[in-house]
């Protein structure tokens, strides 16, 4: 047997952790709203029986008007599942269960699963699941998204409910029947009306509190008596029936916490003090920087033991290549192709590794969102929205998904704002060039190097949104309320997962496009085999004295144009054009070291920054946007900005360099 299992709950609950721990998967977390944009499924065997998990956005609301709430509302209504699982952060469970009340309202087979249960034992406001369970008449089991031990309850509670449900054991409690709350007496006279056009009670509640913009088709004669009685509320109350209808649902989560004795205090917090440096007026953006410097000097300094050891297994395999093949354009093909292209990005691995685990900390302690917080003044006055932040941060990874997630934001222009600035946010493609280029020319200060080049991107990009926000027409603003979720300790599981996804999607690259484009290189680099320069060193030099005003010679011409695949492979172009042999790696930064100035160096780390952005990059600008206008402004622009950046740069280091 088949069944679908929705799962459902406010930002920060851990309910994409939780679905990653049911069904296996590796979606994207972080202690912090927006991650989760549209949705996921998985499914898993157990019992017997197939459970199909759909993962959806979290809501606050089933009757807002944002772009998550519309997709769960619609998904719930248009494809209902045969089971809701509700997860709750069991330490602000009187804010969660306003959602719990509008599954309920409507009728919804749903069981609740209480995260967040140890942060509640800390806070002294752990709930009576039993009591919980019979005043709301639904099964509610603790649950745990970091920990595999907690599953199996969960899934058995679930698999039984659903059995029940699918056998209309009406004597259970699973078989659900709606809740009813008793609203204000207007309210109530309101929703009677409603319902005596054909409407269910659910309906009609949600209409009033959503004004009429419901997922569900509504006749003519009931928009016409929806109207009537939104007139009447607001002639008789100074709130409006949305207003008065959560006061009737917070109402009645007062009353089910004074039914099962729960004084539920949520503001009383250990943690307050962290809240007090991280978010002050004057030290919160110092720390931030502060910590981001931290992190890109661990990159740098952690990341090069591990590098050497496998700059060294390489070098030791070139070794054996040579010694063992006879010397014929097979072994070119891997010694000069193979090993010094792949293998030349290959050696950043670890660079990259740790960047995805600092990031990734940072995100599910909550840190990453008071950096969001302390930025909202700022990026409101660059024309950027508050759920800008979100896709802003994942463009630190890839650009790719970070735009992607830029969906959540509802109004036109400051989406379009957003994405077009995504790609001067450094992804991790360019990683390798930064920690090849400033270990080269900037060894002793190399960590102040790359935070500095990513610092570069991010005042890049809020001076584009703000030159845009002027050009593009004004619209009326979106209201965007910022969550602070609370402090937690990374899960050890979680962060381990999400390097592990970090590092086969870095390898998947390895063995895809940064091979090919390695071959490619190849190809060009050894062919015409009798002329005095190959086609690539031709085509370079054709094009180097486009360059020259910035110092690059014929080799960084062709890296730069190998990019265009991915940036990863502007890396492996060096590597293959400046290398000497495979048995010797560190020849590649003797070899750049005489051929490029620093001054060169810093002007090729700003061009790589910010020139045009990759294939998939373009792509995912064409379909997000809908028009190729766009892509091909961000290629122009950034090949513009990339060459005047360079410039500056070039002429500017050339006085300390």
């Amino acid at each position: 047997m088949h069944f679908t299992v929705a799962l459902v709950g406010n930002p920060n609950c851990g309910k994409t952790s939780l679905f990653n721990l049911l069904t296996g998967a590796r979606q994207r977390t972080g202690n912090m709203a927006g991650v989760t944009v549209d949705v996921k499924q998985g499914a898993r065997e157990h019992k017997g029986l197939t459970l199909t998990f759909v993962d959806l956005p979290g809501i606050y609301s089933l009757s807002q008007n944002r772009v998550e709430e519309r997709v769960a509302r619609d998904y719930l209504l248009n494809t209902p599942p045969d089971f809701v699982l509700n997860v709750l952060d069991a330490s602000h469970l009187s804010r969660h269960l306003a959602l719990t009340t509008q599954l309920l309202e409507q009728g919804l087979p749903t069981m609740l699963a209480l995260n967040m249960m140890d942060e509640a034992a800390r806070l002294r406001c752990v709930p009576d699941i039993k009591q919980l369970s019979k005043q709301l008449g639904v099964p509610v089991l603790p649950s745990d998204g970091r920990k595999s031990a907690a599953i199996e309850p969960l899934l058995d509670q679930l698999v039984a409910s659903l059995l029940a449900n699918h056998q209309h054991q009406a004597s259970l409690i699973t078989t659900c029947s709606a809740l009813m709350i008793n609203y204000e007496p207007h309210v109530e006279q309101a929703i009677q009306q409603l319902t005596q056009k054909n409407i269910s009670r659910w309906q009609a509640v949600q209409s009033l509190e959503a004004a009429g913009d419901v997922g569900f088709p509504i006749s003519e004669e009931v928009r016409q008596t929806l109207s009537d009685q939104l007139t009447l509320l607001a002639q008789r109350h100074d709130e409006t029936a949305t207003e008065l209808i959560t006061a009737g649902r917070y109402g009645y989560i007062h009353g089910l916490f004074h039914e099962i004795d729960e004084a539920h205090i949520d503001i009383s917090r250990l943690d307050t003090w962290l809240d007090a440096i991280t978010l002050n007026r004057w030290l919160g953006l110092p720390l931030f920087f502060f910590a981001l410097w931290l992190i890109f000097e661990a990159t740098f300094t952690l990341g090069a033991y591990p590098a050497d050891w496998i700059d060294q297994t390489v070098g030791l395999i070139g070794e054996g290549v040579t010694h063992w093949l006879p010397d014929t354009l097979f072994r070119n093909v891997i010694t000069d192709g193979l090993l010094a292209g792949v293998g030349g990005v290959l050696v950043f691995l670890p660079n990259v590794v740790l960047l995805f685990l600092f990031i990734a900390i940072l995100e599910q302690s909550g840190y990453m969102a008071r950096a969001a917080f302390l930025t909202d003044r700022v990026m409101s006055k660059v024309g950027l929205h508050g759920k800008a932040f979100v896709p802003l941060v994942m463009g630190f990874g890839c650009n790719v998904p970070a735009i992607m997630a830029t969906r959540t934001i509802e109004e036109p222009r400051a989406r379009l704002i957003t994405i077009l600035i995504n790609p001067f946010m450094s992804c991790s493609a360019r990683l390798p060039v930064y920690v090849l280029l400033a270990g080269i020319f900037f060894a002793d200060n190399a960590g102040s190097a790359l935070f500095g080049i990513h610092m570069l991107g991010i005042m890049v990009a809020f001076v584009i949104a703000a030159l845009l926000s002027r050009w593009l027409p004004a619209q009326p603003n979106e209201i965007f309320i910022m969550e602070l979720p609370p402090w937690r300790w990374p899960s050890f599981r979680s962060l381990m997962m999400h390097v592990w996804d970090k590092v086969q999607d870095f390898l998947h690259k390895v063995g895809g496009v940064i091979l090919v484009g390695s071959m490619a290189v190849w190809v060009l680099q050894t062919f015409p085999m009798q002329g005095e320069m190959s086609f690539l060193e031709q085509l370079g030099r054709w094009m180097a004295p486009l360059f020259a005003p910035l110092g690059f010679q014929w080799q960084e011409t062709v890296a730069l144009l190998s990019g265009f695949l991915a940036k990863e492979v502007i890396a492996a172009t060096l590597a293959m054009v400046y290398q000497v042999n495979a048995e010797d790696m560190g020849g590649l930064q003797l070899a750049m070291q005489a051929g490029l100035a620093p001054a060169a160096g810093l002007a090729l780390m700003v061009f790589t920054l910010l020139y045009m952005p990759c294939l998939a990059t373009l792509a995912v600008i064409r379909r997000e946007t809908g028009s190729w206008r766009w892509a091909a402004l961000s290629i122009f622009s950034g090949l513009v900005l990339a060459w005047l950046g360079g410039w500056m740069a070039f002429n500017l280091g050339g006085l300390f360099f």
